[in-house]
């Protein structure tokens, strides 16, 4: 298969593929910059792919957060759409988790602030992503870290409240009424922040599964989710832990007290700035 010919980028090596699209590292001809652009093949969406990506193209165009990747340009030809978006140049979270095997707690939370507040963004704008998941989180590093939310190929405009009843996201961090009730609401994206908290403490989801039926079981039977008992982390953390993983979303913890809470704590955010060389040294 031959790369498609796009005019002004010179497309470099292939960063993912999708179930209807690939993304590749691109530089731009003239101003030498890096993007990532997501190439889709018209021909093999199906009328939702085609629904989900447009949603995305539209909800990326509004969005202006630094926590968030920017859609920088999109474009497209009687075969293909184009995509052009900020190029983060450290990979995900879920490679950074598995190089790691686990992470500490004070890198987990600085992650997870800026996870918050890219949530917290969205929320006022009444945006819910439904697939956030570590795949989902691009790393990009010059003197500092920086963690960005991707692929909102699953948003949707959706206030508190509002009820959905549409099958969204990744199993392993699906919000456990979407799998048992069909009918969830915005508060199906803290369940799935807390297993990537889950995920950043412990190097694995909490319902981690040797098949897909064995985790929908799982989840079905509203197993409880045990924090290993070698665990060594601080009480506000395990605190956060437990009421983000509350099967009941009526008693899962609220969006305003989840941006409150002590291990979150957003108001001091701007104030930090962590040297790349904490996280990535050794690699």
């Amino acid at each position: 298969m031959t790369l498609p010919r796009i005019t002004d980028y010179e497309l470099m090596e292939k960063l993912g593929v999708g179930s209807y699209s690939t993304v590749y590292k691109a530089r731009h001809k003239k101003d030498r910059s890096f993007h990532a652009i997501k190439i889709v093949e018209m021909s093999t969406l199906s009328d939702s792919s085609r629904e989900n990506l447009i949603t995305e193209i539209r909800l990326l165009r509004s969005l202006n957060h630094k926590y968030i990747v920017t859609l920088q340009d999109f474009f497209w030809d009687d075969k293909k759409i184009y995509i052009v978006l900020e190029f983060c140049n450290a990979g995900n979270l879920s490679a950074f988790i598995r190089s790691k095997k686990s992470l500490p707690e004070a890198t987990c939370r600085f992650f997870l602030r800026q996870l918050a507040a890219a949530v917290q963004y969205m929320r006022a704008n009444d945006i819910c992503h439904f697939d956030l998941k570590p795949q989902n989180l691009l790393l990009t590093r010059n003197s500092n870290v920086v963690l960005k939310v991707a692929d909102f190929g699953f948003a949707q405009h959706l206030k508190l409240g509002e009820i959905n009843q549409q099958l969204k996201g990744s199993p392993l961090y699906m919000a456990p009424e979407i799998v048992r009730k069909h009918q969830y609401d915005a508060k199906a994206d803290l369940w799935s922040i807390g297993v990537i908290l889950y995920e950043c403490l412990f190097g694995k989801a909490p319902y981690t599964s040797k098949s897909i039926e064995e985790l929908l079981q799982r989840i079905r039977n509203a197993e409880k989710i045990k924090i290993p008992a070698n665990a060594s982390i601080s009480n506000e953390c395990h605190d956060l832990l437990c009421r983000l993983l509350e099967h009941d979303p009526a008693k899962r913890i609220s969006f305003d007290s989840f941006f409150a809470h002590p291990f979150i704590d957003l108001k001091t955010l701007p104030t930090e700035h962590v040297s790349c060389f904490d996280f990535f040294s050794g690699d």
